[in-house]
């Protein structure tokens, strides 16, 4: 029997860990905006047959496989790596097991970000018409100042909506990372319903808790959007 008394006290212990949740979403898309602007000019700008199949096969990888899968191989995989590196930089011995699980959830989900922004971003570029940077290096403009004053603003513009689209999906995927450890809203509800024994009402406080936050990034980020647009950027 679900008892509604219950549901208001998880979603205040689920609260706890939405500033959390919102930070890694926002880590995990910014360095992926800025990632996936570097891979989207190669593909547009590079002709190297080699660079492009990598990068091909880069993105299909993470768009093919299931991100818990890509979690799960960074986990058992990169602190291994990052261990003899920070041993060396540290100066004392670090264990893989020392290595915080941050690294393995920002990782990830990055290089999710990276992948899908990079599609968006190149989209974008390209939509924007390409006669207006050729107008400004032939009015003297450098080709670095036409493309970061003419270009890009307008392409950002066009890309904004993913970039939202994408802000929500990251946050209910990382839903994940409970998996390895890591405390986020969904991880809340699971530590809530395993210290008061309750099964349902947790988690719909916790449905209820994404739903509010979905509306609430949504509202903003129309506001955020129609802004810009009427400003021009």
């Amino acid at each position: 029997m679900i008892d509604f008394a219950v549901i208001p006290t998880a979603l205040l212990f689920i609260a706890e860990a939405i500033p959390n949740t919102l930070f890694m979403a926002f880590v995990s898309l910014f360095f992926g905006i800025l990632l996936g602007s570097v891979i989207a000019l190669i593909r547009i700008r590079s002709k190297n047959v080699i660079v492009n199949g990598f990068i091909t096969v880069f993105i299909s990888f993470f768009r093919g496989v299931p991100s818990i899968v890509q979690l799960f191989i960074v986990y058992y995989s990169l602190p291994y790596l990052l261990a003899p590196l920070f041993t060396s930089i540290l100066g004392h011995t670090v264990k893989p097991f020392d290595v915080s699980p941050y690294w393995t959830v920002y990782t990830t989900f990055i290089l999710y970000n990276t992948v899908y922004q990079s599609e968006n971003l190149r989209g974008a570029l390209r939509s924007v018409d390409h006669g207006q940077y050729e107008a400004a290096v032939a009015m003297g403009m450098t080709p670095f100042c036409a493309f970061t004053r003419i270009v890009l603003p307008q392409a950002f513009v066009v890309a904004m909506p993913a970039f939202f689209t994408y802000y929500l999906k990251t946050i209910k995927l990382l839903a994940l990372v409970f998996t390895v450890k890591v405390v986020d809203m969904f991880a809340k509800a699971d530590i809530f319903s395993a210290l008061y024994n309750r099964r349902t009402e947790p988690y719909i406080a916790d449905a209820i808790a994404y739903w509010a936050v979905a509306i609430l990034l949504t509202l903003f980020f129309n506001w955020w959007e129609k802004r810009l647009r009427s400003k021009g950027f």
